[in-house]
């Protein structure tokens, strides 16, 4: 007998190892046909769409794989996390039971409140302790009330995978950038292979053991351990030199608890349907070794932003071996999109990018909205490579220990950060990092800008930020954060010079005066587009570097001069992936930042859609301690006016309205711990 089964959550662990057994023809004797759905392609939570699908693709089995699972989220999205897990549950019940379907849902050993000690059966007491855990035990309550046919509800735990983000991805990422991690030790419960769970169930389907009831099962790999064991166990087996140290769970609190025993007693599956269940660490060691492989790895790849850096990145990533493009998130209307290098790629849903990506570019150049991204990718443990300085000296410093963020080479602050490893790896000191600009004008015209736009394929935006400084101040100041230096004076020192090491030796003699590095750009027409370094070295190498033609010292150019923007960023990428860690960022303790200053008198009531690239102010860098109510300009958009300013007055927080944002947030935790009022 055919069937017609629906996987719902096809996007998750347990539904792409369903995928990729089917895939590798593990499939059921005479199956007709899978059906693998995510909440684009059927949204569960609607009733009716649930039953239209089930009844025009004639659907005999539904494997529900779809759950909210951010389980600390979920104390907060109460609703979302009710609607998916309860809601949507009693959709696919009804029309399990209205077409004769059979129902196999998946829920939670969170249903307990771990207060046993010794295996859970399924007719154990439930105790459900949060959001989570209470909207999954009100699924399988749905679930029963209802009572479709031979509806089946498997309970499982510590569920990961060689796909999607997981517990043991995560103990690999960290275990490679770090040399100690802490882990929990007194939370006991058994990891589970959404492989062995998916043979499992497709086991159960083909089998003659059939029932009417609606009945409970449990299911995880055999044998039981702590989050510890578990970390320790992946290192040893991966071979990842990383120590961990064993922690309580006072010490690692979280918003939603945890059970502290969760074993399941899987003795009534195994039973009823005859099953063999692998000992965990025996699929730990299955599932590393698919990450282990030898074969070249095609990484995931998604971008943010849809501009010119974005769409000839997107370009790069479609003709390189080792990348797939997995998807481009835009503001802007997907049918107006043609002019995209591939369209079908274009996607307005950040969800949709963070389930289908090993890593994501961020490149809007929108400092709120790369804040609101970042922070949803870093949750869902993605890395994340950015060309975006405006992110970065906005909010950057907030996100430096909540994952992996750095922003990429190509742009000027990147290669100034990839020609400060390659001086201290030859012994070099830095003293000047040094960015050089072809033209300035701090309040140039729109008749202007709009020519040199259009000239130049760049926006409006892009193009007046450039030249107005507001773009250079943005990246020295990311720069001088993230290394380690200084600036000169407020605004920078903007030094004409054609020549790099005169220049160059202008800016070092101020930073030995004072005492540090410090961070500038020369303005020359002459010079080409790039960046340098000016270092010094030891006495002793002076005769060598006189040879080398690097000059009689004591002061030396290290130059790049060109920055490839999009083309560049596919090193980052590799670095990241291959474990190279943080290329650079804004540092957990900035001092600088960079204000909004009024190009012309600006009255109260004026508003102002966004500040970077406006007619209306331009940025400079200050000192955040000086000035701790400026405005980032990264922070002035959609903005009211409600005192008049003058030109060439820093706009403050008292001179506008802002709207709510996370990025705004933020920003007062950054300046309260610069200023010593907090800390972030």
């Amino acid at each position: 007998m055919n069937r017609n089964i629906l996987i719902t959550g096809a996007n998750g662990q347990l539904g792409r190892e369903f995928r990729a057994l089917v895939e590798n023809r593990e499939r059921l004797e005479g199956a007709d046909r899978y059906y693998f759905t995510d909440r684009e392609t059927l949204d569960i939570t609607d009733k009716a769409a649930v039953e239209r699908f089930v009844k025009e693709n004639s659907i005999d089995t539904i494997i529900n794989c779809a759950a909210y699972t951010a389980v600390d989220k979920a104390e907060e999205d109460v609703e979302l996390a009710y609607l998916v897990n309860r809601g949507a549950v009693r959709n696919l019940a009804e029309a399990a039971k209205a077409y004769n379907v059979q129902l196999i849902h998946i829920s939670t050993d969170y249903v307990f409140d771990g207060t046993s000690h010794t295996p859970l059966c399924e007719k154990d007491a439930v105790n459900p302790q949060g959001v989570y855990a209470k909207s999954k035990l009100e699924g399988e309550e749905a679930i029963r009330e209802i009572a479709p046919k031979g509806a089946m509800i498997i309970r499982t735990s510590w569920i990961y995978s060689s796909m999607g983000h997981n517990f043991v991805k995560t103990m690999l990422r960290v275990g490679s950038e770090r040399n100690e991690i802490r882990v929990v030790c007194d939370q006991i419960g058994t990891p589970t292979y959404a492989r062995d769970l998916a043979r499992a169930i497709l086991a159960i389907i083909e089998s003659d053991n059939k029932h009417d009831e609606v009945k409970t099962y449990h299911y995880s790999n055999e044998g039981n351990c702590s989050w510890y064991d578990f970390a320790q166990a992946i290192f040893e087996i991966a071979q990842v030199d990383c120590k961990v140290k064993p922690i309580s769970t006072h010490e690692y609190p979280t918003p939603a608890k945890r059970p502290s025993y969760s074993v399941l007693n899987k003795d009534k599956i195994k039973q009823e349907y005859n099953l063999e269940i692998p000992y965990w660490r025996d699929s730990l060691k299955s599932c590393i070794s698919l990450l282990d492989l030898k074969e070249v790895k095609q990484y995931k790849i998604g971008i943010i932003g849809s501009g010119f850096i974005a769409n000839g990145l997107a370009k790069l990533l479609l003709q390189h071996p080792d990348y797939r493009l997995s998807g481009v998130l835009t503001r802007t209307d997907l049918s107006k999109r043609t002019d995209f290098i591939k369209p079908e790629v274009l996607t307005n849903n950040l969800d949709d990018l963070i389930g289908s990506c090993d890593l994501i570019v961020e490149c809007s150049g929108d400092a709120i909205y790369a804040t609101e991204t970042i922070d949803r990718i870093l949750k869902a443990d993605i890395p994340v490579v950015t060309m975006n300085s405006e992110f970065h000296v906005t909010t950057g410093s907030y996100f430096v220990d909540k994952g992996l963020v750095t922003e990429a080479e190509g742009d000027q602050p990147g290669v100034e950060a990839i020609l400060h490893e390659e001086a201290l790896a030859m012994g070099f000191k830095p003293v000047a990092y040094v960015n050089i600009k072809g033209f300035l004008n701090e309040n140039p015209t729109r008749e202007d800008m709009e020519y040199w736009g259009a000239k130049s394929n760049l926006s409006l935006e892009m193009v007046t930020s450039f030249t107005d400084g507001t773009k250079v101040q943005i990246e020295q100041v990311l720069v001088a954060n993230g290394l380690g230096a200084c600036i000169a004076q407020e605004g920078l020192l903007k030094l004409k010079d054609d020549d790099m090491l005169h220049g160059g030796t202008i800016l070092a003699e101020k930073a030995e005066e004072m005492g540090c590095p410090i961070s500038d750009y020369v303005l020359s027409s002459k010079l080409p587009a790039g960046v340098f370094l000016v270092v010094k070295h030891d006495e002793e190498q002076v005769d060598a570097l006189r040879y080398y033609k690097l000059g009689e010292g004591p002061y030396y150019v290290l130059e790049r001069t060109y920055h490839l923007c999009h083309l560049e960023i596919i090193k980052t990428i590799r670095r990241v992936l291959s474990g190279g860690g943080v290329l650079l960022n804004n540092g957990a303790d900035p001092k600088l930042s960079v204000a909004a200053i009024a190009k012309h008198d600006i009255a109260s009531g004026d508003q102002l859609k966004k500040a970077i690239g406006s007619f209306d102010v331009r940025g400079e860098a200050v000192h955040i301690e000086q000035h701790p109510n400026h405005v980032p300009i990264g922070l002035l958009a959609n903005a009211t006016f409600v005192r008049d300013v003058k030109e060439g007055q820093i706009v403050t927080f008292e001179d506008v309205e802002l709207p709510e944002s996370l990025a705004l947030d933020i920003w007062k935790r950054i300046a309260d711990k610069s200023t010593g009022k907090g800390a972030l």
